[in-house]
């Protein structure tokens, strides 16, 4: 499988595991992925995460299918989202949302407005954290969108529950 006509495009990702990614992600070759990674094989990234060749049972692009009301993606958020917000922490999730893919960004305030509406109890790590990147965002965004989803996550986690 050639994984470098993924580049930069809108793929579902399945591992060998099962679990399936989506997101748009970057073709890194072997040689960079051994420098960057200390991966000997070439991969796809996300934001904060590479997968393997090895790793990687199937890839799909979802480059030509029809807008939907998630865009091109099928969920408002997935497993990359979730897994970014309650297991691999601020760090990740500070790179989405300053990343420069509005869609990414989007995903990941979905991400966390269902948490902060639905996942009442569940332990979000570094959430004082989470507020203050929501915070960050809203003072620098240019998209009315994004900013008022921030506020709208910053309304329902305050401070005194992080």
């Amino acid at each position: 499988m050639d994984l470098s006509r993924f580049d930069d495009k809108h793929v579902r990702i399945t591992l060998t595991d099962g679990c399936v990614y989506e997101g748009i992600c970057m073709y890194n070759s072997e040689d960079y992925n051994e420098c960057e990674w200390g991966k000997d094989e070439d991969g796809l990234q996300f934001p904060g995460m590479l997968i393997g060749r090895s790793e990687i049972a199937s890839v799909e692009s979802l480059e030509e299918r029809e807008d939907g009301p998630w865009g091109k993606f099928s969920e408002p958020f997935g497993r990359l989202e979730a897994e970014t917000l309650y297991a691999w922490g601020a760090v990740l999730v500070d790179e989405i949302l300053f990343c420069e893919e509005p869609e990414l960004v989007i995903r990941m305030l979905r991400c966390m407005k269902h948490a902060a509406i639905l996942d009442h109890g569940r332990l979000i790590p570094e959430k004082e954290e989470h507020l203050k990147l929501l915070r960050k965002l809203c003072q620098t965004t240019d998209d009315p969108e994004v900013g008022k989803m921030a506020e709208e996550i910053i309304a329902k986690w305050p401070a005194s529950e992080a």
